[in-house]
């Protein structure tokens, strides 16, 4: 075939063009200033007109427009091919914490914060030209920071979430082309009618863990971006690719040692980060009496960032506060309390202000995180918090360390692959999917069995001894629970138009854990270990925390009425006691979602206030917990 002219441009075909399976393909190369340029271009019918255009390892609109212009002076090629529209439509504008920058041609949406380079610098890489795989995912995961971003091109859209989806970017699939965005409710709104049909899988699994699985939302034609997924659309095709996972059976064979160690380093070098990108800025942290949110707060006090503040919450007197306050005087920090009550938090929960947060929050995923709603609403109207100020939780440290492994996977599984598989689908099941016990049907524990395998089969090199078995637990409750529902409290401090951070979900805090062994994460041996023996702010080494029941009255009440149980099983007695009594105990006063007399009424088994949050969201959808529509709802199952 003869080369044909263009201006600064020639295009021609190799022999090895061809049709093929319904597909046009051919390698070409462009001839410009007169340097020779390989170039791919494959055109798939059954998903549309495409343009794959490979130069020098970069996707480039240039190039795409070149070609065109000389394929369209080639001949035998088909006119089809040149339909080019991209049929992706962006919903960012307007949504608060998101940027635009724009360069070279190219529009980015940026939202979170980079340690390693400026959201600028990612739009000017981005003009030069789209790397191919796997070059995208290795500069995807050297971004060092929290992050989603929406670019758009000449003739393509990329679109990307960090490792842990801190910030969830959604796509909706409509009759004419696709819609990408950060507004879940909206996009649903946008969809309507037939095409906003209810996912009753993802309903059902919702209303048993709180969350959905996978790329699933609770609408059929709404998914999601997966933690460490990219999005990448070109004319009629849309591929996503997961660059990035959570794959704590990646273990490295070093000593103890050498691991505690290596674990203050990283520790020290992540809250460094901090401290850097807050720049002297106060940095608020809602400090408990557990292991993570202490950590943060005495690291930064032994790397001598002094503009620290620190808060608590809940119910007075409670053991959390208690040992929060003694903790921040030690470390010379200013502190305050935030009372929860009953009723304060039923009043809260009623707001309009509360129902604008949820619509915020909502990413049709999972219930959105509700627990530190009031604290941050009473302090931002009291001015205790300055406009300047960087949120920092301890997300998600008891999990990252090993915490959340339960004691059954502490040892090496048994039997064939089946069978050890199987041990954890049921820690699983047992955990994650029993906020209602009416609900875990064999029925409906095949649904969740049928999306778990999906998403297990997703993963590459998935562990195969048994004493990394642990890894497929680790692996889901990382993308589902954490990443999906605990990861959405983030949303509270930007609804009230603050910054935050998540250093204990920094890419190095992922890389360092993933390779540590079992026998050190379980129970966060090797955590504590390094917290005890490091010491930082002198708030670890014999230090204790005295837990105790708050109401006082309760914990009277309770040991009147545990003899009357010394002859029942332990299980009988935490049923009691969760039934008629952790309403009033509940720290943070969540159960006030519902009426005392219908909690305390009750049969379908609820495992915790969550639960009734759960139920709620739901039925704002017009759903469910099984993922029927209210109107179709049947007689509720009882819970003996």
């Amino acid at each position: 075939m003869t080369p044909q002219d263009a201006p600064g441009l020639r295009c021609r075909t190799s022999r090895r063009a061809r049709r093929r399976q319904g597909s046009w393909e051919a390698p070409w190369r462009i001839l410009r200033a007169g340097r020779t340029q390989p170039v791919f271009i494959s055109r798939h019918c059954a998903g549309g007109s495409l343009f794959e255009i490979a130069t020098d390892g970069h996707w480039n609109g240039n190039d795409h427009d070149a070609a065109v212009e000389a394929l369209r002076k080639t001949p035998n090629v088909p006119e089809d091919l040149f339909k080019t529209e991209l049929m992706v439509q962006l919903e960012i504008a307007g949504r608060r914490g998101w940027t635009q920058y724009r360069h070279d041609g190219v529009a980015l949406w940026f939202t979170g914060r980079l340690h390693n380079r400026t959201p600028e610098a990612v739009a000017r890489h981005l003009s030069t030209g789209i790397p191919v795989q796997p070059k995208l995912a290795a500069w995807l995961k050297g971004l060092d920071g929290h992050f989603a971003f929406v670019a758009e091109g000449p003739h393509w859209v990329l679109a990307a979430v960090d490792r842990v989806r801190s910030t969830p970017l959604l796509l909706a699939r409509t009759s004419d082309g696709w819609m990408l965005g950060p507004d879940a409710p909206g996009l649903v709104r946008r969809l309507g009618g037939d095409q906003a049909e209810v996912n009753r899988d993802a309903a059902l699994t919702l209303g048993m863990a709180g969350y959905t699985l996978g790329e699933s939302t609770l609408y059929r034609h709404l998914a999601q971006l997966r933690p460490g997924e990219y999005l990448f659309a070109r004319e009629g095709k849309v591929e996503r690719v997961r660059y990035d996972a959570y794959r704590s059976w990646a273990v490295t064979p070093v000593s103890r040692s050498v691991l505690r160690k290596r674990l203050a380093e990283v520790t020290l070098g992540v809250l460094q980060k901090l401290a850097d990108s807050a720049d002297g800025r106060p940095i608020l942290v809602p400090l408990s009496a557990g292991l993570d949110s202490r950590l943060i707060v005495s690291g930064l006090a032994h790397l001598g960032y002094r503009n620290v503040r620190c808060f608590a919450y809940g119910q007075p007197g409670n053991f959390e506060a208690d040992a929060s306050r003694r903790i921040a005087e030690h470390l010379g920090l200013a502190w305050t309390f935030i009372p929860f009550t009953q009723a304060r938090q039923r009043h809260a929960f009623a707001s309009r202000l509360y129902h604008e947060y949820l619509a915020y929050a909502d990413c049709c995923a999972s219930v959105p995180f509700q627990q530190d709603f009031l604290a941050i609403r009473d302090l931002s109207e009291s001015g205790w918090i300055p406009p300047e100020a960087v949120l920092v939780n301890g997300n998600s440290g008891d999990f990252i360390s090993g915490g959340h492994v339960p004691t059954i996977l502490h040892s090496p599984g048994q039997g064939n692959e089946s069978e050890r598989l199987e041990r954890v689908f049921q820690a699983l099941v047992a955990k994650h999917f029993s906020l209602w016990a009416s609900l875990k049907t064999p029925e409906h524990i095949e649904v969740i069995r049928r999306q778990l395998m999906t998403e297990w089969g997703s993963v590459e090199a998935a562990p195969g001894t048994p004493d990394t078995d642990h890894g497929l637990y680790e692996f889901i409750e990382c993308q589902e629970r954490q990443c999906k529902y605990v990861i959405t409290g983030q949303r509270v401090y930007e609804f009230f138009g603050y910054a935050w951070r998540l250093p204990l979900w920094d890419g190095d805090y992922l890389d360092f854990w993933q390779g540590v062994p079992l026998e050190y994460k379980a129970n966060q041996n090797l955590y504590k270990e390094m917290l005890e023996q490091e010491n930082w702010g002198g708030v670890w080494r014999g230090w204790h925390v005295h837990r105790y029941v708050t109401p006082r009255w309760t914990a009277a009440l309770r040991l009147m009425l545990k003899p009357f149980f010394a002859l029942q099983t332990r299980a009988r007695w935490h049923e009691f006691d969760r039934q008629y009594l952790k309403y009033w105990m509940d720290v943070l006063c969540n159960y006030a979602v519902a009426p005392y007399s219908k909690v305390a009424t009750e049969r379908r088994g609820f495992r915790n206030a969550i639960a009734w949050h759960t139920e709620r969201y739901l039925a704002s959808k017009g759903l469910t917990l099984d993922g029927q529509l209210l109107q179709d709802r049947p007689p509720a199952p009882r819970h003996p």
